[in-house]
């Protein structure tokens, strides 16, 4: 037979409460978060507003493309010249 481990009722109590803590504290932090959350009429009206809005495109856009480009360039050559990258 299995030795019996006596377990104290202040014990039990103290877990319980604090089961019962952690389980209404998770319950309130997701009710808050439920009403942040956007619905789908929140979104498509973001999506409506944002299609007004006029943005500006940055002046050097096609320099920062061309510079993406060469780096990539630059990159290959370097990983076929130390055998990192074999195309």
């Amino acid at each position: 037979m299995a030795p019996m481990i006596p377990i104290r009722a202040e014990e039990t109590l103290k877990t319980i409460e604090n089961v019962l803590k952690r389980r209404r504290d998770t319950s309130r932090i997701l009710k808050e978060k439920e009403k942040q959350m956007l619905s789908g009429e929140d979104y498509q009206r973001m999506e409506v507003d944002l299609n007004k809005k006029q943005f500006l495109q940055p002046l050097d856009s096609d320099n920062t493309k061309a510079n993406v480009y060469y780096i990539r360039q630059k990159f290959i050559r370097y990983a076929r010249a130390t055998w990192i990258l074999v195309i």
